[in-house]
């Protein structure tokens, strides 16, 4: 068992790290198909040049280098010789800086870590317990997670199940199109791609008025057979834990 104290920063959990000699914080993104490094801070490493798809205000296509990374440490977690993306991730530090005009945002610690691990997210502590001695609470919802590169549980929404991605690093939900015309959304005034879900249930606990951002998701979709994404606003709201050797979303009543 190991219990990690993280900065939540704008719905993201932020972890201590150090990272080929850099000094600053990785981000807790179970979102994130592979771990990936702020490539202003590591200009020495090169690769091979992919495409893939990024979650901000939608999702949207872009590339990335394939790179290596000698060695990893955020919060204790130790990597070395770990396989990287490089990515211009400015974007998500202008935001950090915000709040925080000193941070120093290295990367983003993805689900090829993370799936070694049972997680425990206590957001009112601001803590992760990776393996807990309990891996149950003692009143709990469950719902079936699979991990088919990112990790995936059902979701109802207007009396609709549907599969949806566990995003850590999502501040709010990501649908695609299609929900632009379901009844009972409302649009946001003044911001075309944004509606309310009146109510969201997963593993049947109940959450009302979440935030969601419409968007072509097809990139998403070419990688993981989802609606949607959904993250801080269902996991932030009491203990969760996500258990990749059970295949098991637990929620605690």
């Amino acid at each position: 068992m190991q219990t990690i104290a993280f900065r939540l920063i704008k719905g993201i959990m932020l972890l201590p790290a150090t990272a080929d000699g850099q000094e600053g914080y990785f981000a807790f993104d179970t979102g994130a198909m592979q771990t990936a490094v702020n490539c202003a801070y590591f200009p020495e490493l090169q690769g091979d040049t992919i495409e893939i798809a990024k979650f901000t205000e939608g999702v949207k296509k872009t590339n990335a280098e394939e790179g290596m990374l000698t060695t990893l440490n955020v919060a204790g977690i130790a990597r070395e010789q770990l396989p990287v993306l490089l990515m211009d991730l400015m974007y998500v530090e202008k935001e950090l800086k915000t709040v925080d005009p000193e941070i120093r945002f290295l990367g983003t610690m993805g689900i090829d870590v993370i799936r070694d691990y049972t997680v425990l997210l206590d957001y009112e502590k601001q803590e992760i317990v990776l393996d807990p001695e309990v891996p149950d609470f003692a009143a709990q919802r469950e719902a079936h997670m699979r991990l088919e590169k990112l990790p995936i549980s059902p979701v109802e929404i207007g009396g609709e199940t549907m599969d949806f991605v566990l995003d850590t690093g999502a501040s709010v939900c990501l649908l695609g199109e299609r929900f632009r015309t379901m009844p009972g959304l409302t649009p946001v005034p003044d911001m075309p791609n944004v509606m309310t879900i009146p109510e969201l249930k997963v593993a049947g606990m109940p959450y009302a008025n979440l935030t969601a951002v419409l968007s072509d998701i097809t990139p998403i979709q070419k990688k993981v057979p989802v609606e949607g994404v959904v993250g801080y606003q269902v996991l932030s709201a009491q203990r969760s834990m996500l258990d990749f050797r059970g295949q098991r979303l637990l929620l605690e009543e």
